[in-house]
């Protein structure tokens, strides 16, 4: 019984955590089409952000929202100077994102080396109930992702703003001929998304060693957790591709080593897709 317990209490800390990473992939990746294959770099860069602001004194908080800040506005330059030109070809949007990747990967590395980095955790206590220790930084991570991707969801659902994208999922040329800024709009969502993805890496970076190709482990993991929880489905999506990817880690972790439970988990997300290819919560 208390096995089950503290399984269930790390597979729900991964499943959020995982939810928070996977977010600004969801957005982009959901809402707008594009395979974002620079995600990985984009948690790479809120990382090494957070990294270089708190060696410079900048506390963690700001240091975060700096961090988030930046990769927003580096994401969004892309997309003005790159990716607007090319949102009706998704396959040559895939090459310049897996562009941006590499590109940021080795300017990361020119500056800063492959060394590892460390950020200082900011909580490093533990909430005890019980008999059981719950680390109090993973949970406050977990808690902020419920926040950040409730919210956002509510923006995208029920403000004028997600009203804006949604008619431009469902027909991008009735939209325009309606008054629709398209380009407009693909850059909030694209900035968005960039952002997003700052955040998570800005969050964890003091829970791994921080190193130019830290993003690549979560890229794979994120668009499982968007194709099988559903594209489009910002709030439900996320949060069950997560419990499915991230849980279910968890739990065959406890009887094998990690690439094992990891290699298992990707069978049962491939599973998923073959009988469901729209994802667990697939529009009506």
């Amino acid at each position: 019984m208390d096995l089950a317990i503290q399984v269930a209490i790390d597979a729900t800390l991964i499943t959020l955590i995982l939810a928070l990473v996977a977010f600004g992939l969801a957005i982009i990746y959901g809402l707008i089409g594009v395979i974002n294959l620079g995600h990985g770099a984009m948690l790479t860069l809120g990382a090494y952000f957070t990294w270089y602001c708190t060696a410079w004194g900048v506390p963690f908080v700001p240091a975060v929202l700096i961090a988030a800040t930046g990769v927003g506005l580096a994401g969004l330059v892309f997309e003005h100077l790159v990716i607007r030109r090319f949102y009706d070809r998704p396959f040559e949007t895939l090459l310049l994102t897996w562009a941006f990747f590499l590109i940021v990967t080795e300017l990361i590395k020119i500056l800063y080396g492959t060394d590892f980095k460390s950020v200082t955790n900011p909580v490093p206590q533990a909430f005890v109930i019980g008999d059981y220790r719950i680390p109090a930084y993973r949970s406050i991570v977990a808690g902020l992702s419920l926040v950040v991707i409730g919210s956002t969801a509510f923006v995208f659902y029920r403000t004028n703003v997600g009203i804006r994208v949604r008619a431009l999922i469902q027909d991008r040329n009735v939209a325009a001929l309606l008054g629709l800024n398209i380009a407009l709009t693909y850059k909030i969502v694209f900035f968005a998304g960039s952002f997003m993805a700052g955040l998570a890496g800005a969050l964890i970076s003091p829970l791994l060693s921080i190193d130019p190709y830290m993003g690549n482990t979560f890229l794979v993991r994120s668009f499982f957790v968007v194709l099988v929880g559903g594209m489009g489905q910002l709030l439900s999506g996320t949060l069950v591709g997560a419990f499915i990817t991230g849980g279910a880690e968890t739990l065959f972790a406890l009887f094998s080593s990690q690439a094992v439970a990891q290699t298992v988990v990707f069978v049962i997300a491939i599973l998923i897709l073959r009988f469901r290819p729209s994802g667990i919560m697939r529009p009506k």
